[in-house]
């Protein structure tokens, strides 16, 4: 019996310290507002991995030279010069900078950090448009695998276009920010600050604001439509308040757009830029077609959006019609707008798919109710370490943390004419140069001062007799000899191999001997230069 006893007391003594410990070692004492769930810890190692991949990525060696020259000139001046200045041949032509904030913006980040500066701002502003269609796409369908199926289908319906860094991607930071706070379950009175802002900061960044305008105005039609056709009154769309409200933010968005340093002025240089006749020898400003690798991209998102159509259960509002319908047009009609239609079609094919599988998602969320709203500390712990790690080995934190320069020639395309810049200022080059348009901006940022770069990437500042005569020669018109001695071009910059059939050309011509060339470029010289 006293045995009997004392096993009991043991026992009675030894429960209570096996239970405080248990709970002790239970009980996640991280804080509760800290906690994340093993969902944002997915979304966290998505997002990480894809700055880390858009960080490796070599600057493509067009847009983005020409764009740090204006910046740095705007820095050093402390004024937007009112004629283009950068290539002579433009002299005269008046100057209207709609991405002069960027500009400058990214001259900063170069002086600070070179090359690592500029791949950080391309990473970050590609990797906030996912996290915030993965975060609004999560939130409608609540489901993270459509949010997931929204941005796969926007990278890669987008990828062309997400490969060149120039100002535009800020453009489509703004306008995946308004699409996606215009989607939102609920209104909320700080989106009147948010988005007003948002277009005094867009009209300043990239002239791609009336697109944004555009949203706006489909958003506000749209709702006028389905109001009036569910009431049976047109008179009823006047009394909508969320119709009301839609009408007040375009007008409030228009006027902010005048927070900028040309006023009014600034919606004529937008609409008369996508009128310019140039633009229409540009590949990138033709119609969209199969050929086209984002054509291909685009048909298929647009095939799966159509089935998804027919197939979803829920309804689709005329807003959805109008943005989709509007914005791929726009597409088609040039190949360049499919930035703005992908983000909005990958949304769209995400809502109405988690539509159409519902029930099955339903039941898969039921099972893992648990899984899914369990928060603990653990997993921010994990996610703060998958973002230090990932940015740890990004140019820019390598630069930062350990002090290492990153290599120069391997953080830029392979197109990048170094070498052939390298040789211009070596021989000292000097006068008007003529170059293939795509190294015109590189030529601009890196080259010689003393010699002229012909064109670059802003060919819509270039007089139109000017860029046709460019147009004549870099496609082996019978007069490019003529024209070149007409504009007295006594050195060439070409890029290859592109650009073979003109340097063969020039070399049997008996005018030209090469100087310079390597895999990526060509430096001819004239035989007998011009005086």
């Amino acid at each position: 019996m006293a045995t009997t006893l004392e096993n009991q007391n043991e026992s009675t003594n030894e429960n209570p310290v096996e239970d405080d410990s248990a709970e002790l070692i239970l009980v996640d004492r991280f804080p509760e507002a800290l906690r994340v769930s093993r969902y944002t810890f997915f979304t966290v190692c998505i997002l990480a991995l894809a700055f880390l991949l858009f960080s490796s990525m070599p600057l493509w060696h067009t847009d983005i030279w020409g764009h740090l020259a204006y910046g740095k000139l705007i820095w050093e001046t402390g004024s937007i010069p009112d004629f283009e200045p950068l290539v002579p041949l433009s002299s005269g032509i008046p100057f209207i900078d709609t991405a002069w904030l960027s500009q400058v913006f990214g001259f900063q980040s170069y002086q600070l950090f070179g090359v690592a500066g500029i791949k950080f701002l391309y990473a970050a502003a590609i990797t906030m448009c996912m996290g915030l269609l993965l975060y609004r796409a999560q939130k409608r369908t609540d489901s993270f695998l459509w949010g997931l199926i929204c941005v796969t289908g926007f990278l890669l319906c987008d990828w062309k276009q997400l490969g060149i860094v120039r100002p535009q991607l800020a453009g489509l930071l703004c306008f995946v920010l308004l699409f996606t706070v215009l989607n939102a379950r609920k209104w909320r009175s700080s989106y009147w600050f948010l988005i007003t802002g948002l277009f005094v900061l867009w009209a300043n960044l990239h002239g791609s604001f009336p697109v944004g305008l555009g949203l706006i105005g489909c958003f506000l039609v749209g709702r006028a439509l389905d109001v009036g056709r569910k009431s049976g009154s047109w008179k009823a769309m006047f009394r909508d308040t969320v119709t009301r409200r839609y009408f007040l933010l375009l007008e409030l968005s228009a006027i902010a757009v005048l927070v900028n340093p040309y006023g009014l002025q600034l919606y004529t240089e937008v609409f008369a830029f996508s009128a310019n006749a140039n633009l229409s020898e540009l590949i990138e400003w033709n119609p969209l077609t199969l050929r086209m690798y984002q054509g291909k991209a685009a048909a298929l998102l647009g095939l799966l959006i159509v089935i998804a159509c027919r197939l979803t259960p829920r309804r689709i509002s005329t807003a959805e019609v109008l943005i989709l319908v509007g914005l791929g047009t726009a597409a088609l009609w040039s190949s360049r707008m499919i930035i703005w239609w992908a983000p909005v079609a990958a949304y769209y094919l995400a809502i109405h798919g988690a539509a159409i599988w519902g029930h099955k998602l339903k039941r898969w969320t039921e099972q893992n109710e648990e899984d899914e709203v369990h928060y603990a500390g653990k997993w921010s712990v994990v996610s703060v370490g998958v973002i230090w790690i990932c940015f740890a080995i990004t140019p820019i934190g390598s630069e930062i943390l350990h002090g290492k320069q990153v290599d120069y020639e391997k953080s830029v395309s392979g197109s990048t004419p170094i070498g052939a810049v390298n040789y211009l200022k070596e021989k000292k080059i000097e006068g008007q140069l003529f170059n293939s348009m795509e190294l015109g901006d590189y030529l601009v940022w890196e080259g010689p001062a003393q010699a002229s770069v012909f064109v670059n990437s802003h060919v819509h500042l270039l007089p139109q007799e000017v860029w046709n005569h460019y147009l004549r020669i870099i496609n082996l018109g019978s007069d490019g000899d003529e024209l070149l001695e007409r504009y007295g071009v006594n050195t060439i910059v070409l890029d290859l191999p592109r650009r073979n059939n003109l340097l063969r050309l020039l070399e049997r011509d008996g005018e030209w001997r090469v100087g310079y060339k390597d895999g990526r470029s060509v430096v001819l010289l004239r035989n007998k230069p011009i005086q």
